[in-house]
């Protein structure tokens, strides 16, 4: 059977309850307590990581992930994040701190793990610790409070250690305030944008079609596709009965998640003002938004008056922007929308956007839902969790045998579970009988032919998978593929004459020194950024580092930056236009929290400096093809 932390990490409960502790599993692996059991991985000076605390690691990094992505977490996002190797630094890094934390003779007394027991809100009753709280919590999760201790003792010990590593990290006052310069800093450019799109007269003909497929054959072929056998393990198939204690305990446990925020429903006139804009641009914008309120003082209608004179998208429907809380709104919007009552009509009001008439509608104060109306959330809610445990121990167990030797045959008999056989499919998933059928594709791609896989968790369901056929990709003919290989060369095409035409007129800048005289004598169209950060992004722009990057390297010596910037968009020549560095007077935020945030960039990096220098002194030995 596997270790029982194994046992207790597929429960979401203790994830939130046991906030802190769960940080310290991920990053030790959830699994040290008896880690010498089992068929070993890898070895830090001989000391053994387990394929047990490998797997439980692996899951609980996802989890984490899970929790914090939701939905949005695919196996594209597992793969870039490189999960398989996380867990395995993780485990390396737990051993190497135990080790360290031996040398240096660290230690939690019983009375440190005693305070620090006390202290978890989830242990406690109005407000104190309780013994049957605390062991009715750990039971729900199949520990014991043996187990759980020496896993707290353990993140206790490794806090220490790294206490006292980071306790040499210092932070300047002049540190802080130059780093403040840095991040707040912002810049504006001019540039000329050359977007491929733009160039519709692009056609290849057959004997381009040709080339290009003789030089990309391997783009152009068919999908391969697997065919798999599995044992799906359920949390339908699971039946618990959730007791009304257990109701109370969560509501009691999740007061935020019961709360709601005050709303407002509001409509809005409104008169642009660019950021950048003169006082007397700001001044003229005000006159006009006190007009129009004068109007709607004197009777006429607002709904009327945003359809003529608003220019925000909501003047369509009348200003109406519907019902908000207040952080969804910038903060002097929402400041004065929230302390209105319905039917006022606001004095404008001036926000980054510009001037905001605001129309108050209704209103509706933040509550809480009574323990009668969540009831049955909750019960729901608890049955997920719990069903979905069992469901994950179920699979643990089948995994168990799967590591013992057994075939796939026998661990269904185990289990009880009837073998599925899918038929053949492509990496999309298309043609599998499934929810979640993409995310089940993607998972059994990854696995080699004939072996089990460990225990996947995919929707709510678990499931162990064998590849039993693989089939390859082939070449497909020119017929075949030709209208891809059209779309493919002709965007080539574009792209290429893009480029082609930046590099020239970068060229022409050398005798200019001015993108705004090339734009004239070329006819093209010159554009300015508004100020942004080295974080920042630029709307017309997209996601472009390089764009930012070299933003920040031209200034008043260097006018034009000296190379082309290739963003989602396009291709762009990029000059300066001004630069704005904050001084000590705009500075937003206190220097000490400055120097906490430096403090904690500082002892992050010192601290993997730190691991990086100690795995060089300690024989690590692993299968590489583990992170395959």
């Amino acid at each position: 059977m596997l270790s029982y932390l194994r046992e207790n990490t597929g429960n979401w409960i203790i994830k939130i309850f046991l906030g802190i502790i769960v940080i310290v599993f991920v990053f030790l692996g959830v699994g040290s307590f008896g880690s010498k059991r089992g068929n070993s991985i890898a070895t830090v000076d001989d000391e053994p990581i387990t394929m047990k605390e490998y797997q439980q690691t692996y899951k609980s990094i996802v989890d984490q992930y899970r929790a914090q992505f939701g939905k949005e977490l695919n196996e594209e996002m597992l793969k870039a994040l490189n999960i398989k190797q996380q867990a395995l630094d993780a485990l390396i890094n737990q051993k190497i701190l135990l080790a360290e934390a031996d040398k240096m003779n660290i230690k939690v007394s019983a009375k440190e793990l005693q305070d620090a027991l006390i202290s978890f809100k989830a242990f406690q009753k109005d407000g104190v610790f309780n013994m049957d709280q605390y062991k009715a919590v750990l039971s729900r999760e199949s520990l014991t409070p043996e187990s759980f201790e020496h896993l707290q003792r353990i993140s206790m010990r490794e806090g220490k250690l790294r206490s006292v590593l980071m306790s040499a990290v210092n932070v300047s006052d002049i540190e802080a305030r130059n780093w403040y310069r840095f991040l707040n800093t912002k810049t504006a450019v001019e540039y000329i944008g050359f977007d491929p799109k733009k160039y519709t007269d692009i056609h290849p003909d057959d004997a381009q079609i040709k080339q290009y497929r003789a030089e990309h054959t391997d783009q152009y072929k068919s999908e391969p596709k697997v065919k798999v056998l599995y044992l799906n393990f359920a949390p339908e198939d699971h039946k618990v009965s959730i007791t009304e204690a257990q109701i109370k305990d969560y509501y009691d446990q999740h007061p935020k998640e019961f709360q709601i925020p005050e709303t407002v429903e509001a409509g809005h006139i409104l008169i642009k003002v660019d950021e950048k804009a003169t006082e007397d641009a700001v001044k003229e914008a005000q006159k006009r938004a006190l007009d129009i309120y004068d109007r709607i003082i004197k009777g006429e209608g607002f709904e009327a008056l945003a359809k003529k004179y608003s220019e925000d998208s909501s003047k369509d429907n009348g200003g109406y922007l519907g019902r908000f809380e207040k952080q969804q709104m910038v903060q002097p919007f929402a400041d004065q929308a929230f302390s209105m009552k319905a039917g006022d009509i606001s004095k404008p009001v001036k926000t980054m956007f510009g001037w905001h008439i605001i129309k108050l509608i209704s209103k509706e104060n933040a509550s809480t839902l009574t323990l009668s109306q969540v009831s049955e959330k909750i019960r729901q809610t608890l049955e997920l969790q719990e069903t979905q445990n069992a469901a994950y121990l179920k699979a643990g167990e089948a995994f168990d045998a799967v590591i013992d030797g057994d075939d796939l045959d026998q661990v269904a008999r185990i289990s009880g579970k009837p073998i599925m056989e899918t038929g053949e499919f492509p990496i999309s998933g298309e043609g599998l009988d499934m929810p979640d059928r993409q995310e089940f594709a993607e998972i059994a791609f990854e696995l080699t032919k004939d072996n089990i896989s460990d225990v996947k968790q995919i929707g709510n369901s678990y499931y162990l998978i064998k590849v039993v056929q693989k089939i390859d990709s082939t070449v497909l003919d020119l017929d075949q593929a030709k209208d891809k290989i059209i779309q493919d060369l002709t965007e080539n095409l574009r792209q290429a004459k893009a480029k082609e035409e930046a590099r020239l007129y970068l060229e022409k800048t050398k005798e200019t020194q001015s993108l705004a005289q090339i734009a004239k004598d070329h006819r093209l169209e010159l554009k300015t950024t508004p100020l942004f950060s080295r974080n920042g992004t630029i709307e017309d722009i997209g996601n472009s580092p390089e764009f930012i990057q070299a933003g920040f390297s031209v200034n008043e010596n260097q006018k034009i930056f000296p190379e082309i910037i290739e963003a989602p968009t396009g291709y762009y020549l990029v000059g300066f236009k001004e630069k704005k560095i904050p001084d000590d007077s705009e500075m937003t935020e206190s220097i000490t929290d400055l120097k906490q945030q430096i403090a904690q960039r500082k002892q992050s990096q010192a601290f993997q400096s730190w691991i990086t220098e100690l795995k060089k002194r300690y024989t690590i030995e692993y299968d590489p093809q583990l992170l395959n």
